[in-house]
Protein backbone atom coordinates (compact mmCIF):
# COMPACT_ATOMS: atom_id res chain seq x y z
CA UNK A 1 0.00 0.00 0.00
CA UNK A 2 1.64 3.22 -1.10
CA UNK A 3 0.04 5.38 1.55
CA UNK A 4 1.19 2.78 4.48
CA UNK A 5 3.99 4.47 6.61
CA UNK A 6 7.72 3.58 7.06
CA UNK A 7 9.95 2.81 10.53
CA UNK A 8 13.51 2.96 10.28
CA UNK A 9 15.24 2.22 13.60
CA UNK A 10 18.88 2.30 14.46
CA UNK A 11 19.38 1.28 18.45
CA UNK A 12 22.08 -0.29 20.63
CA UNK A 13 19.38 -2.25 22.71
CA UNK A 14 16.43 -4.60 21.34
CA UNK A 15 13.03 -2.26 22.09
CA UNK A 16 9.75 -3.00 21.46
CA UNK A 17 9.67 -0.56 18.90
CA UNK A 18 12.43 -2.05 17.00
CA UNK A 19 11.06 -5.01 16.63
CA UNK A 20 8.14 -3.21 15.15
CA UNK A 21 10.51 -1.36 12.53
CA UNK A 22 10.60 -1.76 8.96
CA UNK A 23 14.46 -2.08 8.40
CA UNK A 24 16.29 -2.09 11.64
CA UNK A 25 19.93 -1.46 11.96
CA UNK A 26 21.79 -2.34 15.45
CA UNK A 27 24.47 -0.59 15.95
CA UNK A 28 26.42 0.32 19.41
CA UNK A 29 25.37 3.17 21.13
CA UNK A 30 28.58 5.21 20.17
CA UNK A 31 27.80 4.87 16.70
CA UNK A 32 24.67 6.26 16.68
CA UNK A 33 26.27 9.95 16.20
CA UNK A 34 28.37 9.41 13.33
CA UNK A 35 25.40 7.59 11.65
CA UNK A 36 23.09 10.92 12.11
CA UNK A 37 26.32 13.07 10.93
CA UNK A 38 26.07 11.08 8.05
CA UNK A 39 22.65 11.13 7.71
CA UNK A 40 22.61 14.63 7.51
CA UNK A 41 25.19 14.77 4.70
CA UNK A 42 22.77 12.65 2.76
CA UNK A 43 19.99 14.47 3.23
CA UNK A 44 21.70 17.31 2.44
CA UNK A 45 22.94 16.03 -0.27
CA UNK A 46 19.67 15.27 -1.91
CA UNK A 47 18.35 18.87 -2.00
CA UNK A 48 18.72 21.06 -4.93
CA UNK A 49 22.06 22.60 -4.57
CA UNK A 50 22.36 22.17 -0.57
CA UNK A 51 20.59 23.58 1.91
CA UNK A 52 23.37 23.74 4.99
CA UNK A 53 26.53 25.82 4.17
CA UNK A 54 29.63 23.50 4.08
CA UNK A 55 27.22 20.44 4.40
CA UNK A 56 30.33 17.92 4.27
CA UNK A 57 30.24 18.00 8.07
CA UNK A 58 33.37 16.51 10.00
CA UNK A 59 32.19 13.31 11.68
CA UNK A 60 33.45 9.86 13.36
CA UNK A 61 33.48 7.74 10.70
CA UNK A 62 30.93 4.86 9.90
CA UNK A 63 31.38 1.34 7.87
CA UNK A 64 30.49 1.06 4.58
CA UNK A 65 27.27 -1.13 5.53
CA UNK A 66 25.93 1.82 7.67
CA UNK A 67 26.46 3.93 5.05
CA UNK A 68 23.94 2.21 2.95
CA UNK A 69 21.72 2.14 5.03
CA UNK A 70 22.32 5.75 5.90
CA UNK A 71 22.03 6.14 1.99
CA UNK A 72 18.58 4.29 1.62
CA UNK A 73 17.01 6.19 4.69
CA UNK A 74 17.80 9.90 3.29
CA UNK A 75 16.39 8.50 0.00
CA UNK A 76 13.31 7.89 1.66
CA UNK A 77 13.36 11.02 3.52
CA UNK A 78 13.83 12.82 0.62
CA UNK A 79 10.64 11.85 -1.21
CA UNK A 80 8.65 12.47 2.20
CA UNK A 81 9.42 15.83 2.80
CA UNK A 82 7.05 17.74 5.09
CA UNK A 83 5.24 13.86 6.06
CA UNK A 84 8.41 12.43 7.54
CA UNK A 85 10.21 12.99 10.96
CA UNK A 86 13.54 12.61 12.40
CA UNK A 87 13.48 11.30 16.05
CA UNK A 88 16.92 11.15 18.47
CA UNK A 89 15.92 8.95 21.59
CA UNK A 90 16.50 9.87 25.07
CA UNK A 91 19.92 8.00 25.62
CA UNK A 92 21.49 10.31 22.63
CA UNK A 93 24.51 12.55 23.22
CA UNK A 94 23.19 16.12 22.24
CA UNK A 95 25.04 16.57 18.69
CA UNK A 96 22.41 13.72 18.21
CA UNK A 97 19.45 15.64 19.21
CA UNK A 98 20.67 18.65 17.39
CA UNK A 99 21.32 16.75 14.01
CA UNK A 100 17.83 15.43 14.46
CA UNK A 101 16.32 18.75 14.67
CA UNK A 102 18.64 20.00 11.64
CA UNK A 103 17.50 16.97 9.17
CA UNK A 104 13.84 17.88 10.07
CA UNK A 105 14.44 21.62 9.32
CA UNK A 106 15.88 20.50 6.42
CA UNK A 107 12.92 18.09 5.19
CA UNK A 108 10.62 21.13 5.56
CA UNK A 109 9.14 19.06 8.24
CA UNK A 110 9.15 21.83 11.38
CA UNK A 111 4.91 22.95 11.18
CA UNK A 112 4.51 19.83 9.74
CA UNK A 113 5.07 17.14 11.52
CA UNK A 114 7.45 18.80 14.56
CA UNK A 115 6.49 21.46 16.64
CA UNK A 116 8.56 23.46 19.38
CA UNK A 117 7.16 25.33 22.22
CA UNK A 118 8.34 26.84 25.58
CA UNK A 119 9.75 24.67 28.04
CA UNK A 120 7.29 22.66 30.51
CA UNK A 121 10.39 22.57 33.18
CA UNK A 122 9.81 26.11 35.38
CA UNK A 123 13.34 26.27 36.19
CA UNK A 124 16.20 24.84 33.61
CA UNK A 125 19.33 24.29 34.96
CA UNK A 126 21.82 21.34 35.08
CA UNK A 127 20.54 19.10 37.47
CA UNK A 128 24.26 17.00 37.73
CA UNK A 129 26.09 20.26 38.34
CA UNK A 130 23.54 21.05 41.22
CA UNK A 131 23.56 17.97 42.56
CA UNK A 132 27.33 18.04 42.82
CA UNK A 133 27.19 21.77 44.34
CA UNK A 134 25.00 19.91 46.99
CA UNK A 135 27.08 16.90 48.16
CA UNK A 136 29.99 19.63 48.31
CA UNK A 137 28.18 21.91 50.51
CA UNK A 138 27.12 18.93 52.59
CA UNK A 139 30.80 17.28 53.35
CA UNK A 140 32.22 20.51 53.91
CA UNK A 141 29.24 21.53 56.15
CA UNK A 142 27.34 23.85 54.55
CA UNK A 143 23.74 22.30 55.32
CA UNK A 144 21.93 22.86 58.17
CA UNK A 145 18.54 21.61 56.87
CA UNK A 146 18.50 18.73 54.41
CA UNK A 147 15.08 18.49 53.14
CA UNK A 148 14.41 15.37 50.65
CA UNK A 149 10.95 15.90 49.13
CA UNK A 150 10.38 12.15 47.65
CA UNK A 151 12.96 10.20 45.36
CA UNK A 152 15.76 7.97 46.27
CA UNK A 153 19.29 9.90 45.90
CA UNK A 154 21.02 7.66 48.69
CA UNK A 155 20.21 4.75 46.00
CA UNK A 156 20.19 6.01 42.18
CA UNK A 157 22.87 8.82 42.45
CA UNK A 158 25.65 9.00 39.79
CA UNK A 159 28.26 7.00 41.77
CA UNK A 160 31.13 9.27 42.08
CA UNK A 161 28.97 11.56 44.15
CA UNK A 162 28.91 8.72 47.10
CA UNK A 163 25.47 10.22 48.16
CA UNK A 164 24.77 8.11 50.96
CA UNK A 165 28.26 8.64 53.02
CA UNK A 166 27.92 11.94 52.02
CA UNK A 167 24.01 11.72 53.98
CA UNK A 168 25.43 9.35 56.23
CA UNK A 169 28.00 11.71 57.68
CA UNK A 170 27.60 14.72 60.71
CA UNK A 171 28.40 16.98 58.68
CA UNK A 172 24.49 17.77 57.66
CA UNK A 173 23.38 18.78 61.39
CA UNK A 174 18.85 17.90 60.62
CA UNK A 175 18.58 15.60 57.49
CA UNK A 176 14.31 14.94 56.88
CA UNK A 177 12.94 12.89 53.94
CA UNK A 178 8.99 13.16 52.70
CA UNK A 179 8.15 9.76 51.22
CA UNK A 180 5.81 7.13 50.70
CA UNK A 181 8.06 4.61 51.69
CA UNK A 182 11.05 3.65 54.28
CA UNK A 183 13.43 3.76 51.55
CA UNK A 184 17.71 3.86 51.16
CA UNK A 185 17.47 7.38 51.74
CA UNK A 186 14.95 7.53 54.45
CA UNK A 187 16.87 5.30 56.46
CA UNK A 188 19.57 7.98 56.88
CA UNK A 189 17.40 10.49 57.86
CA UNK A 190 16.53 11.52 61.35
CA UNK A 191 12.81 12.39 60.19
CA UNK A 192 10.90 11.08 57.88
CA UNK A 193 7.35 12.59 56.77
CA UNK A 194 4.78 10.51 55.44
CA UNK A 195 3.66 11.54 52.19
CA UNK A 196 0.59 11.46 50.76
CA UNK A 197 -0.13 9.58 47.62
CA UNK A 198 -0.58 11.32 44.52
CA UNK A 199 -4.24 9.62 44.96
CA UNK A 200 -4.40 11.31 47.86
CA UNK A 201 -3.74 14.50 46.80
CA UNK A 202 -4.02 18.29 45.36
CA UNK A 203 -1.79 19.36 43.04
CA UNK A 204 -1.23 20.70 39.26
CA UNK A 205 0.97 19.30 36.51
CA UNK A 206 1.66 20.68 32.79
CA UNK A 207 1.79 17.85 30.17
CA UNK A 208 4.54 18.12 27.03
CA UNK A 209 2.30 20.65 25.12
CA UNK A 210 2.10 22.96 28.51
CA UNK A 211 -1.40 22.14 28.89
CA UNK A 212 -2.47 22.29 32.68
CA UNK A 213 -4.42 19.96 34.42
CA UNK A 214 -5.96 20.07 37.64
CA UNK A 215 -5.39 17.23 39.62
CA UNK A 216 -7.91 15.70 41.81
CA UNK A 217 -7.37 13.64 45.28
CA UNK A 218 -9.52 10.30 45.29
CA UNK A 219 -9.76 9.51 48.51
CA UNK A 220 -8.13 11.26 51.84
CA UNK A 221 -4.83 10.65 53.32
CA UNK A 222 -5.29 7.61 54.85
CA UNK A 223 -2.09 7.95 57.56
CA UNK A 224 -2.10 11.53 58.09
CA UNK A 225 0.38 12.18 54.46
CA UNK A 226 1.50 15.24 53.52
CA UNK A 227 1.96 16.87 50.14
CA UNK A 228 5.57 18.61 49.11
CA UNK A 229 3.41 21.70 48.76
CA UNK A 230 1.98 21.12 52.57
CA UNK A 231 5.49 20.64 53.75
CA UNK A 232 7.07 24.14 51.96
CA UNK A 233 3.99 25.70 52.87
CA UNK A 234 4.35 25.19 56.95
CA UNK A 235 8.31 25.75 56.30
CA UNK A 236 7.17 29.49 54.69
CA UNK A 237 5.39 29.59 58.27
CA UNK A 238 2.03 29.35 56.96
CA UNK A 239 0.34 26.37 58.75
CA UNK A 240 -3.38 25.08 58.88
CA UNK A 241 -4.01 25.41 54.40
CA UNK A 242 -4.11 22.19 52.66
CA UNK A 243 -3.66 21.13 49.54
CA UNK A 244 -6.97 21.87 48.01
CA UNK A 245 -6.67 25.59 49.48
CA UNK A 246 -2.78 26.42 48.35
CA UNK A 247 -3.98 24.63 44.64
CA UNK A 248 -7.02 26.47 44.67
CA UNK A 249 -5.11 29.96 45.88
CA UNK A 250 -2.64 29.93 42.76
CA UNK A 251 -5.63 29.20 40.45
CA UNK A 252 -7.70 31.87 41.88
CA UNK A 253 -4.63 34.88 41.37
CA UNK A 254 -3.52 33.17 37.59
CA UNK A 255 -7.57 33.56 36.46
CA UNK A 256 -8.86 36.71 35.10
CA UNK A 257 -12.10 36.34 34.10
CA UNK A 258 -15.21 37.06 36.80
CA UNK A 259 -16.39 33.87 37.56
CA UNK A 260 -13.80 31.59 39.33
CA UNK A 261 -15.96 28.99 40.69
CA UNK A 262 -17.47 28.33 37.15
CA UNK A 263 -13.32 28.54 36.18
CA UNK A 264 -12.69 26.39 38.97
CA UNK A 265 -15.37 23.46 38.22
CA UNK A 266 -14.93 23.73 34.36
CA UNK A 267 -11.99 22.83 34.66
CA UNK A 268 -11.63 19.98 37.12
CA UNK A 269 -14.94 18.79 34.82
CA UNK A 270 -12.81 18.95 31.59
CA UNK A 271 -9.29 17.86 33.16
CA UNK A 272 -7.53 20.36 32.08
CA UNK A 273 -7.43 24.38 32.15
CA UNK A 274 -8.63 26.43 29.41
CA UNK A 275 -6.13 28.12 27.31
CA UNK A 276 -2.88 26.98 28.60
CA UNK A 277 -1.28 25.03 25.95
CA UNK A 278 1.39 26.88 24.37
CA UNK A 279 1.37 28.56 21.29
CA UNK A 280 3.85 26.53 18.71
CA UNK A 281 7.37 28.94 18.04
CA UNK A 282 8.82 29.58 14.88
CA UNK A 283 12.21 28.40 14.89
CA UNK A 284 15.29 28.21 12.19
CA UNK A 285 18.54 26.75 12.37
CA UNK A 286 21.23 29.03 13.22
CA UNK A 287 24.49 26.56 13.37
CA UNK A 288 25.42 24.92 10.46
CA UNK A 289 28.04 22.79 12.17
CA UNK A 290 28.02 20.66 15.23
CA UNK A 291 30.39 19.42 17.65
CA UNK A 292 31.81 15.64 17.57
CA UNK A 293 31.10 14.58 21.07
CA UNK A 294 34.65 14.19 22.85
CA UNK A 295 34.30 10.43 24.08
CA UNK A 296 36.67 8.16 21.64
CA UNK A 297 36.21 4.35 21.61
CA UNK A 298 38.28 2.85 24.06
CA UNK A 299 39.16 -0.65 25.27
CA UNK A 300 37.05 -2.94 26.31
CA UNK A 301 33.16 -3.56 25.71
CA UNK A 302 30.81 -0.84 25.36
CA UNK A 303 27.96 -0.68 28.50
CA UNK A 304 24.54 0.50 28.49
CA UNK A 305 22.42 1.79 31.01
CA UNK A 306 18.59 1.58 30.72
CA UNK A 307 15.19 2.12 32.90
CA UNK A 308 13.90 -1.02 33.53
CA UNK A 309 10.42 -2.12 31.64
CA UNK A 310 8.43 -2.64 34.40
CA UNK A 311 10.15 -1.64 37.53
CA UNK A 312 11.70 1.59 36.21
CA UNK A 313 14.16 3.45 37.92
CA UNK A 314 13.82 1.17 41.01
CA UNK A 315 10.81 3.01 42.47
CA UNK A 316 8.14 0.48 41.30
CA UNK A 317 10.24 -2.66 42.94
CA UNK A 318 8.12 -3.42 45.77
CA UNK A 319 5.00 -3.90 43.85
CA UNK A 320 4.70 -7.19 43.11
CA UNK A 321 2.19 -7.20 40.38
CA UNK A 322 5.39 -5.19 38.24
CA UNK A 323 7.78 -7.68 39.45
CA UNK A 324 5.61 -10.64 37.77
CA UNK A 325 5.00 -8.34 34.39
CA UNK A 326 7.08 -10.19 31.55
CA UNK A 327 9.60 -7.56 30.01
CA UNK A 328 9.41 -7.16 26.10
CA UNK A 329 11.30 -9.79 24.54
CA UNK A 330 13.06 -11.57 27.22
CA UNK A 331 10.17 -12.35 28.87
CA UNK A 332 11.93 -12.31 32.10
CA UNK A 333 10.41 -11.62 35.34
CA UNK A 334 12.06 -10.63 38.73
CA UNK A 335 15.38 -9.95 37.65
CA UNK A 336 17.44 -7.67 35.77
CA UNK A 337 20.04 -9.42 33.67
CA UNK A 338 23.12 -8.74 31.94
CA UNK A 339 22.43 -8.40 27.91
CA UNK A 340 24.78 -9.48 24.91
CA UNK A 341 24.49 -10.62 21.47
CA UNK A 342 25.07 -14.41 20.79
CA UNK A 343 28.14 -13.75 18.61
CA UNK A 344 29.87 -11.74 22.00
CA UNK A 345 28.33 -14.72 24.13
CA UNK A 346 30.08 -17.85 21.69
CA UNK A 347 33.24 -15.86 21.94
CA UNK A 348 33.28 -15.51 25.54
CA UNK A 349 31.82 -19.12 25.91
CA UNK A 350 28.57 -17.73 28.14
CA UNK A 351 25.33 -19.27 28.14
CA UNK A 352 21.90 -18.68 29.43
CA UNK A 353 22.64 -19.00 33.46
CA UNK A 354 25.76 -18.48 33.21
CA UNK A 355 26.81 -15.64 35.88
CA UNK A 356 29.14 -12.94 34.56
CA UNK A 357 31.56 -10.46 36.53
CA UNK A 358 31.04 -7.17 35.02
CA UNK A 359 33.98 -4.94 35.71
CA UNK A 360 33.38 -0.96 34.47
CA UNK A 361 35.42 2.47 35.99
CA UNK A 362 36.92 0.08 38.60
CA UNK A 363 33.51 -1.14 39.89
CA UNK A 364 32.29 -5.02 39.93
CA UNK A 365 28.92 -6.13 39.83
CA UNK A 366 27.92 -9.89 39.72
CA UNK A 367 24.76 -10.85 37.06
CA UNK A 368 23.10 -13.89 35.09
CA UNK A 369 23.68 -13.55 31.25
CA UNK A 370 21.02 -13.25 28.84
CA UNK A 371 21.76 -13.53 25.50
CA UNK A 372 19.63 -11.64 23.01
CA UNK A 373 19.08 -11.92 19.50
CA UNK A 374 19.57 -8.50 17.67
CA UNK A 375 21.81 -7.00 20.09
CA UNK A 376 24.58 -5.28 18.78
CA UNK A 377 28.20 -6.95 19.15
CA UNK A 378 30.71 -6.43 21.57
CA UNK A 379 27.83 -4.23 23.58
CA UNK A 380 26.38 -4.89 26.85
CA UNK A 381 23.05 -3.87 28.40
CA UNK A 382 22.42 -3.70 31.94
CA UNK A 383 18.81 -2.65 33.71
CA UNK A 384 18.66 -0.10 36.25
CA UNK A 385 16.23 -0.58 39.92
CA UNK A 386 17.48 -3.64 41.29
CA UNK A 387 19.44 -4.51 44.10
CA UNK A 388 17.37 -2.66 46.50
CA UNK A 389 18.49 -2.69 50.22
CA UNK A 390 15.26 -1.02 51.43
CA UNK A 391 12.45 -1.80 49.22
CA UNK A 392 10.14 -3.41 51.05
CA UNK A 393 8.92 -7.38 51.76
CA UNK A 394 8.65 -7.66 47.89
CA UNK A 395 11.62 -5.93 46.20
CA UNK A 396 14.59 -5.73 49.04
CA UNK A 397 17.35 -8.40 47.17
CA UNK A 398 15.82 -8.55 44.03
CA UNK A 399 18.43 -8.80 41.02
CA UNK A 400 21.49 -6.59 41.25
CA UNK A 401 22.20 -3.33 41.87
CA UNK A 402 24.12 -1.44 38.47
CA UNK A 403 23.82 2.19 39.70
CA UNK A 404 27.53 1.90 41.58
CA UNK A 405 28.46 1.53 37.68
CA UNK A 406 26.85 4.81 36.56
CA UNK A 407 28.33 8.18 36.55
CA UNK A 408 26.79 11.17 35.51
CA UNK A 409 29.62 11.73 32.48
CA UNK A 410 28.51 8.71 31.34
CA UNK A 411 24.16 8.43 32.51
CA UNK A 412 23.71 5.89 29.36
CA UNK A 413 26.47 4.76 27.77
CA UNK A 414 30.49 4.54 27.54
CA UNK A 415 32.95 2.09 26.51
CA UNK A 416 35.58 0.13 28.68
CA UNK A 417 33.85 -2.01 30.59
CA UNK A 418 35.22 -5.93 30.70
CA UNK A 419 33.40 -8.92 31.52
CA UNK A 420 34.51 -12.51 32.43
CA UNK A 421 32.28 -16.00 33.24
CA UNK A 422 32.79 -17.17 37.04
CA UNK A 423 31.69 -20.32 36.92
CA UNK A 424 28.65 -19.72 38.88
CA UNK A 425 25.09 -20.32 37.35
CA UNK A 426 21.81 -18.65 38.13
CA UNK A 427 18.47 -19.38 37.14
CA UNK A 428 16.06 -16.65 35.15
CA UNK A 429 12.36 -16.92 35.47
CA UNK A 430 11.20 -16.21 32.01
CA UNK A 431 8.03 -16.83 30.26
CA UNK A 432 9.36 -17.33 26.56
CA UNK A 433 8.83 -21.07 27.36
CA UNK A 434 6.04 -21.65 29.48
CA UNK A 435 3.39 -23.62 28.44
CA UNK A 436 5.69 -25.01 25.43
CA UNK A 437 5.31 -28.92 24.52
CA UNK A 438 8.65 -28.75 23.05
CA UNK A 439 10.51 -32.05 24.41
CA UNK A 440 13.98 -33.01 24.04
CA UNK A 441 15.62 -34.80 21.36
CA UNK A 442 15.59 -38.90 22.41
CA UNK A 443 12.15 -38.63 24.25
CA UNK A 444 8.43 -39.01 24.11
CA UNK A 445 6.85 -36.43 22.53
CA UNK A 446 3.97 -35.42 24.41
CA UNK A 447 1.71 -35.09 22.00
CA UNK A 448 1.40 -38.25 19.52
CA UNK A 449 -0.35 -38.25 16.40
CA UNK A 450 -1.07 -40.47 13.39
CA UNK A 451 -3.35 -40.36 10.27
CA UNK A 452 -6.92 -42.09 10.52
CA UNK A 453 -5.08 -45.08 8.00
CA UNK A 454 -2.62 -45.03 10.10
CA UNK A 455 -5.04 -45.10 13.58
CA UNK A 456 -6.30 -48.59 12.24
CA UNK A 457 -2.97 -50.25 11.33
CA UNK A 458 -1.82 -49.24 14.99
CA UNK A 459 -4.69 -48.52 17.68
CA UNK A 460 -2.09 -48.42 20.62
CA UNK A 461 0.21 -46.04 19.29
CA UNK A 462 0.01 -43.20 21.80
CA UNK A 463 1.07 -45.75 24.85
CA UNK A 464 4.32 -46.67 22.96
CA UNK A 465 7.34 -44.91 25.28
CA UNK A 466 5.34 -44.97 28.19
CA UNK A 467 6.94 -45.75 31.32
CA UNK A 468 6.00 -48.65 33.20
CA UNK A 469 3.33 -48.44 35.63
Amino acid sequence: DANMNRLYVVESTPSSTGMKADHRLPVRAGDVEGIAYALMDSVNDHQAGGVIAGARLPHPPISAEYQRFVGIVAGDLAKRKGSSIVIAGDHQPPAAHALAHAINQILGNVGQTVFYADSVDANPMNRNQSLHSLVEDMRAGRVDLLLILGGNPAYDAPAELEFASALKSNAVNLKVFLGTHRNETAELCQWHVPEAHYLESWSDARAYDGTVSIIQPLIEPLYGGKSAHEIITILAGQSGFTGHDLVQSYWQKQHTGADFDAFWRKSLHDGWVAGTTYAPKNVALKASSFPVSQSAPGSGYEINFRRDPSIYDGRFSNNGWLQELPKPLTKLTWDNPIMIGPAMAERLKLNFKDVAELEFNGKKVKGAVWIQAGHPDNSITVFLGYGRTRAGRVGTGTGFDVYPLRTSQAPWFADGARLRPTGDIYQLASTQGYQTMETPVGERPLVQERSLEEYKKEPNFAKEGEPPA
